[in-house]
């Protein structure tokens, strides 16, 4: 039988404030575009549901987090890339868009203590 690996407690807190907040910022996005989009008149809606799809994927990321995939993490820190871009191109400030670059980087930090653990 193979040995399952022991996640700390930081590490699960934090992933799954990482799930519930792509979650809600998914449908915030879905369901509540008009409001974000009378905020930035000049972008057009389409992007606003491509942050859609990016939180979205980040959920789906933080589930194979949970099952030690590694892979994960790097896949998390594209996103967040692309992220910060897209806020720059709607005409953010940098230092706005670069908040967008804590996640990853907090993630790292917790995670970087049971990094052998990742696959």
């Amino acid at each position: 039988m193979a040995k399952k690996n022991k996640r700390n407690t930081l590490l699960t807190t934090w992933l799954i404030i990482m799930l519930v907040a792509n979650v809600l910022t998914a449908l915030f996005y879905l369901f509540f575009n008009s409001l974000v989009a009378s905020r930035y008149p000049s972008v057009t809606p389409e992007i606003f549901y491509i942050y859609s799809i990016l939180s979205i994927t980040n959920s789906i990321l933080v589930i194979f987090l949970f099952d030690w995939k590694k892979w994960a993490f790097f896949a998390f820190c594209i996103t967040a890339l692309i992220a910060f871009v897209m806020n720059l191109m709607i005409g953010l400030d940098i230092l706005s868009t670069s908040f967008g670059l804590l996640g990853p980087i907090i993630l790292y930090l917790i995670m970087r203590p049971q990094w052998k653990l990742f696959k």
